[in-house]
């Protein structure tokens, strides 16, 4: 962070705690184009639930999230911390609890009735600014608990 002044720190955290929540919000409306352009071209992305099969690049993220079964999701990301490392490179970790449930019926109003298991994890994330752009060059994804039906 040295050189870096206060302003500059502050930039960088909201720009990349941006992200983060973009990502989830993206996730959730299955709206997965604009949720990887949020990666460099050679990210690697790996699922809370798959940490160790990670995705390479941004086309493999991109067909892996659109061969996902639809689903109703809620991404709720907290506790997020920045940390400017340069001008052009942050890192990032925050947690993830996630909601799921079956598909919502289209023109229905009602919520999605959530499974009873719930995950809580969370993503480790390396940024990087292109250009004027930040963006996620690795997101790795970690699980610490999770609910199950009683």
């Amino acid at each position: 962070m040295a050189g870096l002044t206060e302003i500059e720190k502050v930039v960088i955290e909201q720009r990349c705690a941006r992200l983060v929540h973009q990502f989830a919000l993206y996730n959730d409306a299955s709206d997965y184009e604009p949720m990887v352009a949020m990666f460099t071209e050679d990210a690697v992305f790996g699922r809370p639930t798959q940490p160790d099969q990670p995705m390479v690049g941004r086309q493999t993220i991109l067909e892996q999230f659109k061969k996902r079964p639809a689903r109703t999701l809620c991404h709720l990301m907290v506790n997020v911390v920045i940390t400017p490392q340069s001008a052009t490179t942050a890192r990032g970790e925050c947690y993830v609890l996630l909601y799921s449930g079956p598909p919502r019926e289209p023109g229905v109003n009602d919520p999605a009735k959530a499974d009873p298991n719930a995950m809580m994890g969370g993503f480790k994330d390396r940024f990087v600014k292109v250009g004027d752009d930040w963006l996620f060059a690795e997101r790795r994804g970690f699980l610490t608990l999770a609910t199950a039906p009683g």
